[in-house]
């Protein structure tokens, strides 16, 4: 696929997008022929590909034509994978590390450093606190989109964090986020540009829920 070996096959150079998602037997291998030959690649999803860990996403981290790139439910990448990426020439919109369950606080300091022009970040279900969104939130200006569902360290200090420093925030999911109060939920909801926000398994009633949805966000809808 990559044009490694031109006695096995030629190739697809000019790939643009390219979906592996559960493709159990790719290994780091795989991530060094791809980064080598696939130079125009733009999206990539390895979602639920167990085999690669953090030494492949060094070879990933070189492809600078790459603007999205998916990890969701690669069990082997931690944090030191998400230096690996901070550190190279990447220069992604999107990245999804959801339930990469060693992926932590670290890693949203990694993200501050050499992946601050992110626009969309799913961090799903990964060991974050408070402390790791405050290392992050105030280099990532341009963020758009945050998925945080199921980290449940999370509290309404971070939620006070995101809406003082991401102020074009769009979209937030916050779904089981179980220690999150009404207090936080408040101050989330005076984004100026929120439109999405998922409450999911959110521990407060349902008129409570229903209230403040319509109070502050069904006016943007009507405008």
């Amino acid at each position: 696929l990559a044009g490694m070996t031109r006695s096995a096959a030629e190739g697809c150079l000019g790939l643009e997008q390219l979906t592996l998602q559960d493709c159990q037997k790719l290994s780091d291998l795989s991530l060094k022929h791809l980064a080598r030959g696939l130079g125009r690649l733009r999206q990539l999803n390895l979602s639920f590909c167990g085999g690669i860990s953090d030494a492949g996403l060094l070879h990933l981290s070189h492809m600078s034509s790459l603007r999205s790139l998916n990890l969701r439910s690669c069990d082997n990448i931690s944090d030191t994978g998400i230096m690996h990426l901070a550190m190279g020439s990447l220069r992604l919109s999107g990245l999804d590390v959801s339930f990469c369950d060693k992926v932590g606080d670290q890693s949203l300091a990694y993200i501050a450093q050499g992946l601050d022009g992110l626009r969309s970040l799913s961090l799903c279900s990964c060991h974050i606190s408070d402390e790791g969104i405050n290392r992050m939130v105030r280099q990532m200006h341009g963020l758009r989109t945050l998925n945080i569902g199921q980290c449940v360290r999370i509290t309404d200090k971070g939620l006070e964090l995101i809406a003082e420093h991401l102020s074009q925030l769009t979209g937030i999911d916050l779904y089981g986020c179980t220690r999150i109060t009404k207090r936080g939920l408040e101050r989330i909801t005076q984004l100026p540009c929120l439109k999405v926000l998922n409450l999911g398994l959110w521990e407060m009633t349902e008129s409570e829920k229903l209230g403040i949805v319509t109070e502050i966000l069904l006016p943007r809808y009507i405008d």
